[in-house]
């Protein structure tokens, strides 16, 4: 039999084409085998009432073997004859089918309850809402295209998981915003290490730095954005390859000033090394298992590139003098809260001490730094206006 279709199927209902009257298909099978109806209907072992409340599309119920035997009968597949007998169905009975497909959509891709938690849906929406918001935030006419234009580019069928829906969530975000954005910018990757090696001083500028440096990547084909953190997903980063063009998603993961900068440098590394694989797989996540077992040399490089275990046998002796750190912050182009932050990680992996609570003060708000790049928010009404707002802020005029 046909694979079954419930889009194809509802949108048949309302289709004048093709339209079959089982009935006179019945009749016309009758007369051709010769067998009257009472014979046949008790053959198949079908009350007579059934029959007609099937044929009718009366049965707000039908019994699912009594269908499959009716369209057997008939030569029929059971999506055409299901069509045929829905064309008769009560509006009611149409919606309630409606409303099963939107459930089991919900079902499968959302955690309803902790974005309702986050804002994204109403708490008193009802299926039909909630599907609405989902196809206008991702800028889709249906459900099919929801699933075409984002499950197909993103996932092989082998790939797909729904174990994590708000992972899930936050990648379709992701790569829908690029989508839209649409760099035009071919990728160079020479011009790429040209640029990277003269990042490093902006992360002084609070205010500027990081919005510059992303304008001047954006020049060179790579698309960094800023999109706002899932609790439950612990992604702190991510790199896509859409056409052939880098995209690098940051995260406020820590709400840290300096997580941004480290976690720039470590995407950067993905792209300049591991841009064919990552483009085997569509997207690498940063925070997930490393399967790949590039992780490490990625956080090696953005870790030496802002401050080596060199450096820091140098600064711990004096990380309780703030215009020590102060100056040797200056002197190696880095914002002092990087100092703090890079001391407290050597500290924990070379020698197993805590100062995680420590030299906070020294920490900026890293909303000032990220405020001009107009993050995707999960209040957005659609990632259509917030991925073209965004391309406005990055384009280089």
């Amino acid at each position: 039999m046909e694979n079954s279709n419930i889009d194809d199927i509802l949108k048949s209902i309302f289709s004048e084409s093709n339209s079959l009257n089982v009935r006179e298909m019945f009749d016309e099978k009758l007369k051709t085998i010769n067998v009257s109806k009472t014979k046949v209907l008790n053959l198949l072992k079908i009350d007579k009432d059934v029959f007609e409340q099937i044929i009718n599309g009366t049965a707000k119920q039908p019994n699912l073997i009594h269908v499959i035997k009716i369209a057997d009968f008939l030569n029929l597949s059971i999506d055409r004859f299901i069509e045929a007998v829905l064309k008769n169905q009560s509006v009611e009975n149409i919606r309630s089918i409606e409303n099963a497909q939107n459930a089991t959509f919900l079902l499968n891709n959302f955690d309803v309850k902790t974005l309702t938690k986050f804002g994204f849906f109403e708490s008193k929406a009802d299926t039909n809402e909630l599907v609405n918001k989902v196809l206008t935030f991702f800028g889709f006419e249906s459900i099919r295209d929801y699933e075409s234009e984002l499950n197909s580019p993103l996932y092989s069928s082998s790939k797909r998981n729904f174990s994590d829906k708000m992972k899930d969530f936050w990648i379709k975000s992701a790569y829908q915003t690029f989508r839209i954005i649409n760099n035009p910018n071919d990728y160079n990757r020479a011009r790429l290490k040209d640029l990277i090696v003269k990042i490093k001083p902006y992360s002084q500028d609070l205010k500027n730095g990081l919005f510059t440096v992303c304008k001047a990547l954006y020049n060179v084909g790579v698309t960094v954005v800023f999109q706002d953190y899932l609790s439950t997903t612990q992604v702190r980063g991510g790199t896509f390859i859409i056409d052939d063009k880098p995209c690098i998603v940051l995260t406020d993961f820590n709400k840290s000033y300096p997580t941004l900068w480290f976690t720039l440098l470590h995407e950067l590394h993905h792209v300049l090394f591991d841009f064919d694989l990552i483009k085997s797989n569509n997207f690498h996540l940063t925070g997930d298992a490393d399967l790949f077992l590039i992780e490490e040399n990625a956080d090696s490089f953005a870790r030496d590139f802002f401050m080596s275990e060199e450096k820091f046998n140098y600064i711990k002796m004096y990380i309780k003098n703030p215009f020590l750190v102060s100056k040797f912050a200056i002197e190696n182009e880095i914002h002092v809260s990087m100092v703090y932050s890079f001391f407290t990680w050597y500290q924990d992996k070379l020698y197993g001490k805590k100062y995680y609570g420590a030299f906070k003060e020294f920490y900026p708000d890293y909303k000032t730094s990220v405020s001009k790049l107009s993050p995707l928010s999960w209040n957005d009404d659609s990632i259509k206006t917030a991925g073209l707002r965004i391309k406005k802020i990055l384009e280089i005029n």
